[in-house]
């Protein structure tokens, strides 16, 4: 048991305009629309101090264009 106690599951059902919205606006914050929902709640009811069990999104690194060096060139 951590030290916030038990935790409880909540499951809530969410139409497709919504379900589509919430996942535009996730990506914004580079969220998950479920952790989204979470900040969202926690801020409603004034709870700053208990984590979101976020986990941090790994992003795939862009690609740059490859470019001969002058030293390479012949």
């Amino acid at each position: 048991m951590n030290k916030y106690g038990r935790r409880h599951q909540l499951t809530i059902r969410i139409g497709p305009i919504a379900a589509d919205r919430l996942r535009q606006v996730a990506e914004t914050f580079d969220m998950k629309p479920a952790t989204y929902v979470k900040a969202l709640i926690y801020k409603d009811l004034g709870i700053f101090n208990e984590p979101l069990d976020r986990c941090k999104r790994s992003r795939k690194p862009e690609l740059e264009d490859w470019e001969l060096h002058e030293s390479f060139e012949e």
